[in-house]
């Protein structure tokens, strides 16, 4: 009879890669040991999110473990790269970093501490007063970033922003 059931692809994160490389290359066993165990978490949690979503966890937000701080990759629209991660937290986006492959973003992603899938997350948060207010916040210091408005102008601006 023909075994039909199917056993989970397995994904390969660079870093485990280049440990994996060097660990045959002649490195005495202990530093081989030793790497693979600080590499082992980090490929553990880029195997479990790559194959929840069929090797491509794209928008699929993930949150720190001691943090209120989420990120997600998205193809980058900016032209910079191909991917990008985007960070946010309760009171707004707060970064991204651009990547050439979708790859290269998640692992990057894991790397930062993003490990914790918390789907929803952005729709949940954006959905509050405090997202609003961040939100508010960063539009005006963008002004004062931009010369449209002066120092004093952008703090007389957050000040009088609602609570």
């Amino acid at each position: 009879m023909k075994n039909t059931t199917h056993s989970p692809r397995r994904y390969v994160s660079a870093s485990w890669a280049r440990v994996s490389k060097a660990s045959r290359r002649g490195l005495p066993e202990d530093f081989a040991r030793h790497l693979r165990e600080v590499a082992r978490p980090l490929q553990i949690a880029y195997q479990q999110l790559m194959a929840a979503f069929d090797g491509k966890p794209i928008g699929v937000e993930c949150r720190m473990k001691d943090r209120q701080s989420w990120a997600f990759v998205l193809p980058d629209a900016s032209g910079e790269r191909t991917w990008r991660i985007q960070q946010f937290d309760i009171d707004g986006f707060v970064g991204h970093l651009c990547f050439d492959s979708v790859e290269e973003a998640v692992e990057e992603m894991l790397r930062m501490g993003y490990s914790v899938t918390d789907c929803g997350a952005l729709d949940r948060i954006a959905s509050t007063a405090r997202w609003t207010r961040g939100v508010r916040r960063s539009a005006v210091m963008q002004r004062h970033q931009e010369g449209l408005i002066t120092h004093r102008q952008m703090i007389e601006e957050m000040a009088a922003l609602p609570d």
